[in-house]
């Protein structure tokens, strides 16, 4: 059997091949300049670890490869103009504060990339969601996908390609725009690690769930569309919830924290102060994990309790 160190690794390894298509994609789109934050974030997030780890006098865990994600994908977040110096806070927020204090990377209470990205979320807005045109490259700034959703409730497919949407050639975050790429993505996962899948399709339901009880589009089918593809929706589904370290080991409750994380990332996104929130939606998701966990477990044992009760009644009664 394969040590907790050695699986972690391996789901890691997993992870990055599902981040190498976005950051394709990222490259593609916006050249040298994409290259440039991923690898700042990259090397921001491992630094940290290791010196943290050293600082804290905890066992280095930069081999499992968590660092490099974390840092790939708070990159792959941000706008691709975004300066070099914003991944670098991000990436450093996400292992100093989200991760290290919290020990063993195989369990965490939080995701560390949510935490980074709400950071600087919180931070600096006018830096995250400033996000440049595509063509050409890092040329003035564009209105993105959700900001187009906030600003005109009455918005309709027919003023957005959906050419453009499925291959992102659209402003928003350079390694979650290109909605074909994160579909590779996705079905790599649910070949690879069809358990993580669960979350992915909760998130996904209870997001295009609040999508048509609340429509921002015209029309039912495209606010689903839309909803689902602007900002990180997708992204945060395959990345964020399904975190290593951070995911629930029951099924049951990886469905259903996945569907309330996706409803309430939508929610936020409607209500919120922020044009895109699913970072935010994360983390509640993940506190009240716990608690759920903790009345799950209580209902099994009562149930088992009850089901023993009943078994031992009827024997009496066959008994006497």
């Amino acid at each position: 059997m394969k040590s907790p160190e050695k699986q972690t690794r391996l789901l890691w390894l997993d992870m990055l091949a599902m981040l190498a298509l976005p950051c394709v994609s990222a490259w593609y789109y916006y050249g040298v300049q994409a290259l440039k934050l991923l690898a700042v974030s990259v090397l921001s997030a491992v630094v940290c670890e290791l010196f943290g780890s050293i600082l804290l006098k905890m066992k280095i865990s930069v081999g499992n490869l968590s660092a490099v994600g974390t840092g790939l994908m708070i990159a792959l977040m941000l706008p691709a103009s975004a300066p070099w110096w914003l991944p670098v806070c991000g990436s450093a927020f996400a292992i100093v504060a989200a991760k290290l204090p919290f020990g063993r990377v195989e369990r965490l209470p939080f995701s560390p990339a949510a935490a980074g990205m709400a950071f600087l979320t919180v931070c600096f807005p006018q830096l995250v969601f400033a996000y440049p045109k595509v063509s050409p490259a890092l040329s003035g700034t564009g209105v993105s996908l959700a900001a187009m959703l906030a600003q005109n409730t009455s918005l309709s497919l027919s003023s957005v390609r959906a050419i453009d949407m499925l291959t992102g050639n659209f402003p928003g975050p350079m390694g979650a725009s290109c909605i074909l790429v994160l579909l590779g993505s996705a079905i790599y996962m649910l070949i690879r690690r069809t358990r993580l899948f669960i979350s992915v399709a909760g998130f996904l339901t209870g997001g295009a769930l609040v999508a048509l009880c609340l429509p921002r589009v015209a029309s039912l089918l495209p606010s689903v569309v839309m909803e689902l593809c602007a900002g990180t929706m997708l992204f945060a589904a395959l990345f964020l919830i399904t975190e290593p370290g951070a995911q629930s080991e029951k099924p049951l409750l990886q469905l259903l924290l996945g569907f309330f994380g996706g409803a309430l990332c939508l929610l936020m996104r409607r209500f919120g102060a922020f044009e895109e929130s699913a970072c935010f939606a994360v983390l509640l998701t993940q506190a009240v994990r716990p608690v759920v966990e903790q009345w799950l477990t209580a209902a099994s044992k009562k149930r088992a309790r009850n089901e023993t009760k009943e078994i031992e009644e009827t024997k009496h009664h066959e008994n006497a």
